[in-house]
């Protein structure tokens, strides 16, 4: 991938970086246009890349987290949905909660609210919001005086942790660390973040810097939080290998390859959140160019996924895809140790 800053006084290129442009377009590679003001975006770019959407240099963040994380996820290091669930008692944040679903819906989030998702009548909420929480990339939880004396949130603030699921806890004034939030950034209010004397309720509001703080605080954990996840998942995964007497080597686009003592090779995607059918078409590209550089494996590709939270209708969902498609197959962390053991049938899962 590629960034373009156009924030200079004129976009006349050299030679050598016209040259760059025209190769980066021809290859269809994913380049970001960051310019000083969108309002001359026009005039900050050349005509090759004038059709693509840019950023201003005040929309970067303010140690640049929104320009780092689009060029992690044009690298493929960090997934390009990006998911964030609001925890919160509704008596007391209401407000706030609805302030921040905007200025992060604005920031290019999906933002789970329950006052905002879409519910259709006859589903079973909690099972969608244990779900919707399994798929996100950081929690948002925003803790007033009476917020773990709801059962509802103080269960959300449970399962987060079991889902090693990253929290940006937002400590309104007087609040101390939640010591069940075990993987809390903390990020303290004061009464002067506040419109007003009032911050509590529906009529409480957050200063805009603060809100756009807060957004910059968001971005910043997000590649750590989903990195975190990540990592949990490949090192639970490596340990049941491990055990079974096989080895596991990672790539650079941190795909897994295992291989047994019999000369069995099997690609392995460990994949963050809940598998959809984009992850599937991800991995046999990953297949076929790993074919193309003459390198194959013994067995359809595998992608590993944490079962944690994902409602029992998707993972009968996904054992469906693995009786109906050749391509890929999917495995959960829970059921890894017996379909390795597939793999060295000497060895008793």
């Amino acid at each position: 991938m590629a960034v373009f800053f156009g924030v200079g006084s004129s976009c006349t290129l050299s030679a050598v970086d016209q040259a760059r442009i025209d190769r980066i377009v021809a290859d269809g590679l994913l380049i970001v246009p960051v310019v000083s003001s969108t309002a001359s975006f026009s005039t900050s770019v050349p005509p090759e890349i004038a059709h693509l959407n840019g950023i201003s240099l005040d929309d970067c963040g303010a140690e640049f987290e929104r320009l780092a994380a689009r060029v992690l996820e044009g690298l493929g290091l960090l997934r390009e949905r990006r998911r964030l669930f609001i925890s919160y008692r509704r008596v007391e944040a209401s407000g706030v909660a609805a302030q921040l679903y905007e200025a992060l819906d604005a920031a290019g989030f999906d933002v789970f609210l329950d006052t905002h998702g879409i519910l259709r009548p006859g589903e079973p909420f909690q099972e969608v919001l244990w779900h919707r929480l399994a798929d996100t990339d950081v929690a948002l939880l925003l803790d007033t005086p009476g917020f773990l004396a709801s059962r509802w949130t103080e269960e959300e603030l449970a399962r987060a942790n079991v889902s090693n699921i990253q929290i940006l806890q937002v400590l309104w004034p007087g609040q101390t660390e939640a010591s069940a939030a075990a993987f809390s950034s903390l990020y303290p209010l004061s009464m002067g973040d506040f419109q007003s004397a009032c911050f509590l309720g529906p009529a409480a509001r957050l200063q805009d810097t603060c809100v756009r703080a807060l957004v910059d605080q968001v971005e910043a954990l997000r590649a750590r939080a989903v990195g975190a996840r990540h990592s949990f998942l490949v090192r639970e995964f490596m340990l049941e290998a491990r055990k079974a007497g096989l080895t596991v080597q990672s790539t650079l686009d941190r795909t897994l390859v295992v291989s047994a003592p019999s000369g069995t090779t099997v690609l392995v995607q460990p994949v963050v959140g809940v598998p959809d059918a984009e992850r599937y078409e991800i991995l046999e590209k990953t297949r076929l160019r790993d074919a193309g550089m003459g390198r194959t494996y013994s067995h359809a590709p595998i992608v590993l996924y944490d079962q944690t939270g994902i409602r029992t209708r998707w993972i009968a969902h996904l054992n469906w895809l693995n009786g109906n498609i050749a391509c890929a197959r999917s495995v959960s962390l829970i059921d890894a140790r017996t379909w390795l053991g597939t793999l060295t049938p000497s060895v008793v899962p």
